[in-house]
């Protein structure tokens, strides 16, 4: 009779509360706080059915159980924040909330008042757990893996916990079932161009005359993955003239993308042209005319690019994000990075939280290794530069770590192009 009327009388609130209590001081690494901090009545329905006698060992192992299971059953990246604060993680493991809490803030370079943001939204949804007793079996039931990309339809978990990551994506995308999607991806130039790429030729193949064609291909199965039954087209710069889509997305630079150029006079960057085989450094003139460039081996080996991804919203309604990048690696590392699964996914999240929807230029880099196109993950290494706009007013900085860009060259002595500006 206790448990039923326990679980009736409980709100997600008292539920909320004592987890709180509980997270203070040494946490679940002390199991008998259970006794100490937890409520009679949070207790009972914890362990409803295990039928333990009150402050038994029995009782204590049991409700640390039931927490840790529903722990487990938190998506990956709020799953992090209550173990944390629980006392659960081996490298964050110290005697009180806040050094534990301060101690996650300096491992992904932030403020600590953002990781207190995270927790406690991630406290709301265990408390929800906890309340209407959902204890998965296994962390895999409610994070879908990032193949899930390749064998499971976002949509058919549409309401779930587990595609909270995925309506983050479409939602900064501006994505829905009934969205219509343009993508002007850049051309090679006529004289670079393959002869299939005519259509006069009798072999034409449409397709070879795109320049980040990597870069295409992967936008087209993200965006198609997020929503089935979008609405998507793709055209070179020579072929687009229709501008009522919902969404355009512009991939690659200005040098062989006359749609990108056309976006520059909003901008607060350009690439300097350079001849074809030279880099086409990114300038920042607002930055003491900053210059960002590719990073290389002295045996001319590709290393590194500068990822540019820019957001601007049309009076009429469309939003444009430009994809650039001094090479095609830079132009591809700016999709991956807000579009990558569950850490695009955190990265959009890192994004909004500074800006919200204002208008947007990001920089990051973009590494290439063993072949393998490599973004890091915005919540853990912070972007190069964030800079934003909002009512057309001039772009200002909002997070500026280009010394890290200058620091990286002077300490690994790598060889790049730069030019002043």
């Amino acid at each position: 009779m206790l448990d039923t009327v326990a679980s009736h009388s409980l709100s997600v609130d008292d539920v909320k509360d004592a987890l709180k209590r509980l997270r203070q001081g040494h946490g679940l690494a002390r199991p008998t706080a259970v006794l100490t901090t937890l409520p009679d009545a949070v207790r009972a329905h914890l362990a409803k059915g295990g039928t333990p006698d009150s402050g038994s060992a029995e009782e204590i192992t049991l409700i640390v159980a039931v927490i840790r299971r529903a722990i487990g059953g938190l998506v990956e990246d709020e799953r992090l924040y209550v173990e944390v604060d629980f006392n659960l993680v081996g490298e964050h493991q110290f005697p009180t909330l806040t050094e534990r809490q301060e101690s996650l803030a300096r491992v992904q370079k932030c403020a600590v008042k953002t990781v207190r943001r995270h927790a406690n939204r991630a406290l709301d949804t265990l408390a929800f757990l906890l309340l209407a007793g959902r204890q998965p079996s296994g962390p895999s039931q409610n994070r879908p893996s990032e193949a899930a990309w390749d064998s499971d339809d976002p949509g058919s978990r549409k309401g779930s916990r587990s595609a909270r990551w995925w309506d983050d994506l479409r939602s900064f995308w501006r994505l829905s079932d009934e969205s219509h999607v343009d993508i002007v991806c850049s051309e090679i130039p006529d004289n670079e161009v393959a002869e299939y790429a005519s259509p006069a030729d009798r072999n034409y193949l449409r397709y070879a005359k795109f320049a980040d064609l990597d870069s295409l291909i992967y936008l087209r199965t993200r965006f198609a993955q997020l929503a089935p039954t979008l609405t998507i087209r793709d055209f070179a710069p020579s072929e687009y003239y229709d501008t009522q889509a919902d969404v355009l997305v512009v991939v690659g630079g200005p040098p062989w993308n006359s749609k990108y150029r056309e976006f520059l006079p909003q901008l607060p960057f350009y690439f300097e042209p350079h001849p074809l085989g030279e880099d086409d450094p990114l300038v920042v003139p607002g930055l003491n005319g900053l210059v960002l460039g590719p990073r290389w081996t002295e045996r001319q080996e590709l290393l590194e690019d500068v990822a540019v991804f820019t957001r601007l919203t049309l009076a009429q309604g469309t939003t444009v994000f430009l994809l650039g990048g001094c090479l095609t690696l830079g132009v591809l590392g700016a999709a991956r990075c807000l579009l990558e699964a569950q850490r695009g996914a955190r990265s959009v999240r890192y994004v909004t939280e500074h800006i919200g929807d204002a208008d947007f230029v990001l920089v990051t880099e973009a590494r290439r290794v063993g072949g393998i196109t490599d973004v890091a993950d915005l919540t853990m290494v912070n972007p190069l530069l964030l800079l934003a706009r909002r009512n057309n007013d001039p772009f200002t900085a909002v997070i500026d770590n280009s010394a890290r860009y200058r620091n990286d060259r002077s300490q690994k002595g790598m060889l790049s192009v730069d030019h002043a500006s």
